[in-house]
């Protein structure tokens, strides 16, 4: 991904003003990286571990030093590095109204978000559980949080009904059995206690995807080393098997400008093929297809392929 910038950066391409090029960028790509190679490619659970081991440096240069992993949520159209704090201020909301007392984070990355919301709230108890990242050494000092390697799929190693509130951050696309860990969850939780989901999901759209959209949407999910990016509806099918679902926003507007950074530092890649192979050169495999990634996610929403959502749950016990 790209470095964010420290000034704000008005978005000038809205969904639905964007006259994209997407057969140009597909060939583009196809110059630099072997696209057969990345579309029959694993994304199993030691491919996903060493995707996170090989990018965790580079994320931190590329796209945030403090430890954010996910997009920004920029509700006033303009990219900020403060837009990575916005899902864990959300987060913050439910802890605060629900008066929580003990928390708990699904694949917590480098720490960061815990590591934010623990500072903020010294009175709670944070618990993050993540299966290849160690946190950035500094949030493993904040009292009360504490992090420990372990797969969302088996929490056997919590203790049942102790979190008033659990989260996760664009890290359950990455399961294979969705339903599996909802399970999961539910049983850490206590009673009406809440499940907050911030995640990215194919788009339920009438028209079907056309070659070079299937293509560019199979790209997507095996750059990220995704199993496959589900369809919102089938997931959300999910939740309703254990939980109410309390609140569902659909946000994917307010995490454009955050890709569209991205986007055109990806594009300077792709565009200029004797560049592109000296920064294929110079960075991991598995990065070059995360810039990849970010040529083509803005797309996806323009086209009306991806969407981007944030889902309360309540647990109906």
């Amino acid at each position: 991904m790209a470095t964010s910038s420290s000034t704000d950066t008005v978005v000038e391409n809205q969904i639905g003003e964007y006259d994209d090029d997407l057969e140009l960028r597909l060939k583009q790509i196809g110059r630099i990286l072997d696209i057969p190679s990345i579309v029959n490619g694993s994304q199993e659970k030691p491919h996903i571990i060493n995707y996170f081991e090989e990018t965790k440096t580079l994320y931190r240069f590329w796209h945030s030093w403090e430890g954010y992993l996910h997009f920004g949520i920029s509700y006033d159209g303009k990219h900020k590095r403060e837009n990575f704090k916005e899902q864990a201020r959300i987060v913050e909301r439910y802890i605060r109204d629900s008066d929580a007392k003990n928390v708990l984070e699904l694949a917590y990355g480098m720490g960061t978000n815990t590591a934010f919301l623990a500072r903020r709230n010294p009175s709670v108890m944070f618990d993050g559980v993540d299966l290849s990242h160690k946190p950035l050494k500094r949030y493993t000092k904040i009292p009360n949080a504490h992090f420990q390697l372990g797969d969302y799929h088996d929490l056997s190693a919590l203790e049942d009904d102790t979190y008033d509130v659990a989260f996760v951050v664009e890290a359950l696309c990455y399961s294979t059995n969705k339903l599996q860990v909802f399970r999961e969850v539910k049983k850490k939780l206590k009673k009406d206690g809440l499940f907050i989901v911030i995640d990215g999901y194919q788009k339920d759209r009438a028209a079907p995807l056309s070659p070079s959209e299937s293509l560019m949407w199979e790209l997507i999910w095996k750059g990220f080393v995704i199993h496959k990016l589900e369809h919102i509806k089938d997931v959300e099918s999910y939740m309703r098997e254990g939980y109410s679902i309390v609140a569902a926003e659909d946000v994917t507007q307010y995490v454009l400008p955050s890709m569209i950074i991205h986007e055109r530092k990806s594009h300077d890649v792709f565009s200029h093929p004797m560049f592109g192979r000296v920064v294929k050169k110079l960075y991991p495999y598995e990065f070059m297809k995360n810039i990849m990634v970010m040529y083509l996610l803005p797309t996806s929403i323009r086209r009306q392929i991806f969407c981007y959502y944030i889902h309360v749950l309540k647990n109906d016990k």
